[in-house]
């Protein structure tokens, strides 16, 4: 009998967890917890006196009796407020004049958003580049003496490099400075060698002419080492604004050209320069003071230095040290590595920083973005560079914002804006883990809570050490008259599901249990790789509450869309399915539509053929090596016939076919491993077989010849049976007369006699 009462209350108890997980509103017991809660929509009910639960989710209120009036029920709504910009407009603001020192070329520049935890909020930033837009370019350079032929060029084309930026933006500014060493044993001796960390030689000016005189005047130096104070440099550069004149709404580029590596933090001590440095600006007159001083910077001062002032950072340096600017570049943000070639292409690495600034959107977030905040963006400019500007057009960038839980600053300035302009977009967020009447000075000690408490939202919040619904227990007297509240129905025979003790009709929770009644086990929840949750996130109330960038219901589901974007068009799943895990789910479509498949939902009957299509233009021009306006990031390959035939070769057929009749053939595939499509090209152009005459000829006289013969063979053949059949007629008839046909009667023997002359008998 005790063994039957005891599986009846294990029964029970599974069905009250039951009841409880699915209607997980009823689980919280306050405004805000009730209305902030994300795994469902939640409604509160602040009336003083009701029946029944006062959280329910809105499906409970459409379908069921919710005993609270109207003006009771507490349901905050997602608000936000932003000014519609211009999109006719030239720089957003309606005027003609794109010249304009205030040009705006990245809107909204505020948003207010109001939204409660697990509310998808939406909004759209717009990006196009203004008219002639300034920019600022400063060349920095290393003045050791094995540099001189880089700079002696850079002198005879200085005019060139002005007019070359000038075909783009009637805006541009030149500076110039140099590096060498630290003036000091054992890097440089500055009693024998010109040494110096930096010198600003001009500041940013659109005189070109002062630029190119005083390229031809400035001195070279020399070290002992191959480490130079490149860093050094590039720190007062960025630091010193107002000294070196660079203006806050430009483009800024920095050109960092060296042939040697670079010193960083910690090897200043080696000279006497010990203190921290300080990412201030220490220019006295045109020269760094302070080098004996401060150490070097750090690469991580470097980076937050260029983050902050939204400089773009181009490290020319030569070949045989590639290997450490790379890693240099991809640890600031905004940097990145060229070659240095020892014929200088100064003016193609400047001109081609200025296009790819302007061509493509990156967008970065405050590093200090909280990460209860998610934030996707459709086309993704956050992590991978399919922002692609088009020229003279809007770029529309589809924003979608949620705030993941209450665990975080609860009115958060927010800033998101363009990697290398001094725009950003400000979102002032406020989030809703409150309600009104829980908020301000609230009526403490009031009657409804038995003077022990204030009253909020219909509710007591109940003083230190007391408890209970109307505050009406002490730790003295807890346990009795509200105990029956530690139950989930009067038929329970545990209080707080044995996970918990019951304090004044409130259970407090052993650990690893949640909920009113305790009836959440908080280790319970799915496993992926024996991690609860998936190592993604946490358990609570029985479900696992993900952390940004995790979904599902182990949250071992990925919310990244990298993996599902098209290269070759930069959708998300080509528009024809979802990013689900990381991989794209095609759309059932209709009996009347194509349908779709493939890893990117862009496999379809009249796909391959506009494919082909979409590459005909860089496979023409690459063939006759023309300027490509490339508009995918492909590789590409020109191989023969026999191997573009080979086995080895994957990819679908295609071929653009030219004026004059013949085609180029090429193929296409997407690699998974590199994430770029592939095209390869055959070196030799197809043509269309001659046509030969002879042979049509020779086919038809052919023809008329054989059948001339067989019918002159047939015709001997049907005369040669028909006389056979004849005969046969005859000799019957003969027999049957009684005539002997074996031998002809009338028919003689022939002979022939001779006589011999000489011959005599």
């Amino acid at each position: 009998m005790k063994s039957l009462v005891i599986v009846i209350a294990i029964l029970i108890e599974m069905c009250v967890v039951t009841v409880y997980c699915k209607q997980s509103c009823g689980s919280h017991a306050s405004c805000g917890a009730c209305t902030s809660f994300t795994e469902d929509t939640c409604v509160w009910c602040s009336q003083a006196v009701m029946t029944g639960r006062r959280c329910v989710s809105l499906a409970e209120i459409s379908s069921h009796k919710f005993d609270c009036q109207e003006k009771h029920r507490i349901y905050p709504t997602t608000e936000v407020k932003v000014s519609r910009p211009d999109l006719n407009s030239n720089d957003f603001r309606g005027g003609e004049d794109g010249i304009k020192k205030d040009a705006v070329q990245f809107v909204p520049h505020n948003l207010d958003i109001t939204t409660r935890p697990g509310t998808v909020v939406n909004f759209d930033m717009y990006y196009k580049p203004a008219k002639d837009f300034p920019i600022d370019v400063y060349y920095l350079m290393d003045h050791s003496f094995t540099m001189i032929q880089h700079t002696a060029t850079l002198q005879q084309e200085g005019k060139n490099l002005y007019n070359e930026l000038k075909s783009f933006t009637n805006n541009v500014r030149f500076g110039i400075g140099s590096f060498v060493e630290k003036p000091a044993l054992p890097y440089a001796d500055p009693h024998r060698h010109v040494a110096y960390s930096f010198r600003n030689h001009l500041s940013l000016t659109d005189e070109i002419e002062q630029f190119v005189k005083v390229l031809k005047d400035v001195p070279f130096g020399a070290n002992y080492e191959d480490p130079e104070a490149g860093l050094d440099a590039l720190m007062q550069v960025m630091a010193c604004e107002p000294e070196l004149n660079w203006r806050k709404g430009a483009r800024r580029i920095i050109v960092l050209c060296t042939d040697g590596t670079y010193h960083s933090a910690g090897d200043g001590k080696m000279v006497g320069a010990d203190l921290t440095n300080d990412m201030k600006c220490h220019l006295k007159g045109n020269s760094y003071d302070a080098e004996l001083t401060f150490d070097y910077p750090s690469v991580s001062q470097i980076n937050k230095v260029a983050t902050d002032g939204k400089f773009i950072i181009i490290f020319a340096a030569v070949e045989n040290i590639h290997e450490d600017y790379i890693a240099l570049a991809n640890a600031i943000h905004g940097a990145k590595y060229v070659e240095l070639k020892r014929k200088s292409n100064i003016i193609e690495i400047i001109r081609n920083a200025y296009l790819e600034s302007t061509r493509v959107m990156k967008l970065s977030l405050d590093p200090n973005w909280p990460l209860n905040v998610k934030l996707s963006l459709n086309p993704d400019c956050l992590k991978t560079e399919d922002c692609k500007v088009v020229h003279n057009q809007i770029l529309q960038i589809q924003a979608n914002l949620t705030v993941s839980s209450c665990d975080g600053p609860r009115k958060p300035v927010l800033k998101i804006g363009p990697a290398n302009l001094m725009e950003s977009l400000s979102i002032k967020l406020n989030v809703l883990c409150e309600c009104d009447c829980e908020k301000g000075p609230q009526k403490n000690n009031s009657k409804e809570c038995s003077s022990n408490g204030s009253y909020q939202c219909g509710v007591c919040k109940c003083n230190e050490g007391r408890s209970g619904s109307s505050c009406q227990c002490s730790g003295e007297n807890a346990g009795i008259s509200e105990s029956h509240k530690c139950k989930a129905n009067e038929t329970d025979l545990h209080f707080c599901s044995s996970h918990g003790t019951c304090n004044c009709g409130k259970c407090d929770c052993n650990d690893d249990f949640s909920g009113n009644f305790c009836e959440f086990d908080d280790k319970s929840c799915v496993r992926v790789n024996n991690q609860l949750c998936g190592g993604h996130g946490r358990c609570h109330l029985g479900k696992c509450h993900c952390t940004q960038n995790w979904e599902g219901d182990d949250c071992s589901c990925s919310a990244e869309v990298s993996g599902c974007i098209n290269p070759y068009t930069n959708n998300i799943c080509s528009g024809k399915g979802k990013c689900v895990c990381g991989e794209c789910v095609c759309e059932k479509e209709s009996k009347q539509k194509e349908s779709h498949g493939g890893a990117f939902c862009d496999s379809c009957e009249e796909c391959s053929e506009r494919r082909c299509q979409e590459l005909e233009t860089q496979v023409h021009c690459t063939y006759y090596h023309t300027t490509c306006n490339k508009d995918y990031d492909a590789v590409v390959d020109v191989v023969n016939r026999t191997e573009i035939n080979s086995k080895q070769r994957q990819g679908e057929w295609c071929k653009k076919t030219l004026e004059n009749g013949t085609w180029i053939v090429f193929r296409h595939y997407y690699d998974h491993t590199d994430r770029k499509i592939h095209v390869i090209i055959q070196d030799q152009l197809e043509a269309p077989p001659k046509a030969d005459i002879w042979v049509p000829v020779g086919i038809a006289l052919g023809t008329v010849l054989l059948i001339g013969l067989l019918t002159v063979i047939i015709w001997k053949i049907l005369v040669d049976y028909y006389d056979a059949k004849e005969y046969e007629k005859f000799a019957r008839e003969a027999q049957d007369a009684g005539y002997e046909i074996t031998k002809n009667p009338f028919y003689i023997q022939p002979g022939t006699q001779f006589s011999n002359p000489a011959f005599q008998q």
